[in-house]
């Protein structure tokens, strides 16, 4: 239906007026909504004069155009173009991709030969002659194993085979007493649930036939069903097969064309956090937040972006959604924004809906090179690996998650490089669930380093946890506390040797803020700050929170993809991670040489006058990265002052409530005095002198005072900054 002018006319007034919930400039990238919203595209900035589908392109807007939402504003700035991106082309979600030749398996190819099989692209290894191997496909010589008749008494486990009646059938998972011939039993395609996938004619031999089955051979040419031995084993053709033999590997790899994508995300400047909080963000929705913006205004300074899928569950290509390619997508240039400001991302493969690469992928090695791809080319410190809903029981694609990763792992340890391996799971008040506990065990059996177990604490469906009407009772917070707690007792059994501290370390939660999906389920503000002072108590690896869209008001008791179901008056916007934001930190281990940003004021640790005499005070100013805003722990654990010799010291040596912190000439060696000697500790500089343990506070007039260090108390909490 079209609106005509009067209408239009009307509706965009509304729009306009509702302008304070507009998004930050961005480039055009298929966005929907009614909101108002201003976007790059071919150098110039457009908004909307009213909803906007994806499909509205603002190629072609004008004033006059009333088809067209989209209305010109002003020319593009170099900077917005450089820091947004800058589409020219209507196609949102990538570049038009190139078209390669169709696989053929008549035909021989060259090393780095690329071609398309099922909508995939691969690559040669090396050179691969006609009838060998099909792109994505295992070896085309299948073990041969006698299949027996079905029993309706007998158990079957997956993976079994059976015939009735001349055919063939795999069993898909347990079952006993289903009779495979019958049409309500089979499941085809793997998707509807049923017990057993039929494999076709059952393939059967005589002893003869074995007697005379000839040997395989680098020459001969055999058909599809031949029987053929090697080293005295039975194997058949799958396919038209030459010059392979049963233990070689498929030397097609998919294909990936990541030119640019490295400069589109941008590089991060810092180390990801031992401890962080990095709410979820659904990066295929319209209503992405400016990540940047929120970093610098809310202190939100890492997120984790969900979810990469597989586009389609028999398509072993990566996804944002199933809706933008890996490549191009110009919603990067929000990432790379955010990295310019000191922030970074973590990337989550999975998710509740669509297929994760590790069901539609079937060859490990291709997982192996996806993973691996995917961290090279978004320049990732972490990963994360959602795996929920039907997919935490699906033994086959764990399995083959589990060994591709302990492979890419072995390939980043020969690199030298350092990438963190998160898992998200499903879990209980009780702990994880029989499944998830299989992830990880399995993972632990393979050889899996993980660098933590993400939980989401949140859609529990027990009625312990509903707790709509309670706010303030924290019943849903208690059941997040109680989830960790349960399964910090579980990972001491998988992980004996690991310490209760290093536990911890492992254990990330994640609620969903507001308004859970599982009705009568809902996790108030308070639930919040339950959650974070036992993530406190135990320094946990991570808060999340799904999802940083969702943390704003909305309708209330509403369950939305875009607000948490609370009012203003009971959660404002960003109100959830003004609770967790401040708990991302490092361990002392990692701190370095930095700018210190007290979160009292968001100004920097500074040596008053910039010239570093003895006596100078340290306060707060507009953070600049100068030398006299630069300090480093040296080896005897003193706060050197940018390339001086003077360090952070306790005016007059005492410690005493309320003495002033000043630069002073570093002491000597033989100079006993730990006036200058400072450990850092949970956000805080701590002074090693002897008696009350007291902190760097920042005060009221931004001055840095000696203070009895206190729990939660802001002006004695610092962040590394990097201007």
């Amino acid at each position: 239906m079209k609106l005509n002018t009067i209408s239009r006319y009307f509706l965009a007034a509304g729009l306009m007026s509702c302008a304070a919930n507009a998004f930050a400039l961005e480039a055009w990238s298929g966005q929907a909504g009614g909101n108002t919203i201003e976007v790059i595209f071919d150098s110039k900035v457009y908004s909307n004069r009213w909803y906007v589908n994806a499909d509205n392109c603002p190629q072609g807007a004008s004033a006059e155009n009333w088809d067209n939402p989209w209305s010109y504003v002003r020319d593009a700035t170099k900077a917005e173009i450089d820091q947004y991106g800058n589409p020219t082309t209507c196609e949102s979600g990538s570049a038009t991709p190139v078209a390669h030749d169709a696989f053929s398996a008549e035909k021989d190819y060259a090393k780095d030969d690329i071609v398309a099989y099922k909508d995939v692209t691969y690559e040669a290894s090396r050179p691969i002659p006609a009838y060998s191997f099909t792109p994505g496909a295992d070896n085309p010589w299948k073990l041969y194993t006698p299949v027996s008749d079905w029993r309706s008494s007998q158990v079957y486990n997956k993976g079994d085979e059976v015939k009735v009646d001349g055919q063939s059938y795999e069993a898909l998972y347990y079952t006993v007493g289903d009779n495979p011939s019958i049409a309500g039993n089979q499941n085809p395609t793997g998707t509807n649930g049923r017990p057993w996938k039929p494999l076709g004619p059952t393939v059967e031999f005589t002893q003869e036939q074995f007697n005379n089955a000839p040997q395989i051979n680098s020459i001969a040419l055999y058909e599809p069903g031949k029987l053929a031995v090697y080293k005295g084993t039975p194997y058949v053709a799958q396919t038209k097969v030459k010059g392979v033999m049963p233990y070689d590997k498929n030397p097609w790899a998919i294909y990936t064309n990541w030119a640019g994508t490295k400069e589109r995300v941008g590089t991060p400047k810092n180390p990801w956090p031992a401890h962080v909080y990095a709410p979820y963000v659904d990066f295929s929705l319209n209503s992405i937040p400016d990540l940047a913006k929120l970093a610098k205004e809310q202190n939100i300074t890492h997120f984790t972006m969900a979810f990469v899928v597989a586009k389609s569950g028999e398509q072993c290509i990566p996804t944002w959604g199933t809706a933008y390619n890996l490549q191009d997508y110009s919603q990067y240039s929000k990432i790379k924004a955010l990295r310019e400001a000191g922030g970074d991302v973590m990337v989550s493969i999975g998710g509740a809906n669509n297929s994760p690469l590790a069901a539609a992928c079937k060859n490990v090695k291709d997982l192996q090179k996806l993973y691996y791809d995917i961290v090279d080319n978004l320049n990732l410190n972490v990963l994360d690996f959602d795996i929920e809903g039907t997919w935490v029981a699906d033994q086959d694609s764990i399995d083959r998650r589990n060994q591709a990763v302990k492979e890419v792992q072995a390939q980043w340890k020969e690199e030298g490089r350092k990438v963190g391996i998160w898992y998200t799971l499903p879990i209980l008040p009780t702990g994880l669930t029989a499944e998830g506990l299989y992830v990880l065990e399995n993972a632990r059996h393979v050889g899996v380093e993980l660098a933590g177990i993400n939980v989401m604490t949140m859609d529990y469906g027990n009625a312990v946890c509903q707790s709509d009407g309670t706010e303030g009772q924290n019943i849903h917070g208690k059941c997040a506390t109680s989830a960790i707690d349960n399964m910090f007792t579980q990972l001491k059994k998988i992980w004996p040797e690991k310490s209760d501290k290093e536990i911890n370390a492992m254990m990330g939660t994640t609620p969903m803020i507001g308004y859970n999906d599982v009705q009568g389920e809902v996790f108030y503000l308070s639930d919040a700050k339950l959650v974070m002072d036992d993530a406190k108590k135990r320094n946990l690896g991570m808060i999340g929170a799904w999802s940083m869209a969702r943390d704003q008001p909305g309708v209330a008791k509403q369950v939305s993809p875009e607000h948490s179901g609370m009012t203003a008056q009971q959660a404002p916007m960003y109100a959830y991670s003004q609770v967790f934001a401040p708990f991302t930190h490092a361990d002392e281990k990692e701190v370095v040489t930095g700018v210190y940003k007290s979160r009292k004021n968001n100004l920097c640790l500074d040596v008053k006058n910039g010239q570093i005499r003895n006596g100078d005070r340290l306060f707060t100013y507009a953070c600049s990265g100068s030398n006299n805003q630069t300090f480093k722990f040296d080896a005897r654990e003193r706060l050197v002052i940018g390339n001086s010799q003077s360090c952070l010291d306790i005016q007059n040596g005492y410690n005493v409530e309320g003495r002033n912190i000043i630069s002073y000439t570093c002491h000597t060696p033989t100079d006993t005095n730990k006036n200058q000697t400072w450990t850092w500790q949970n956000n805080k500089f701590v002074s090693q002198k002897e008696g009350t343990q007291r902190c760097m506070t920042v005060g009221n007039d931004g001055y840095v005072t000696l203070s009895t260090c206190t729990d939660n108390n802001v002006a004695q909490e610092f962040e590394i900054y990097r201007p």
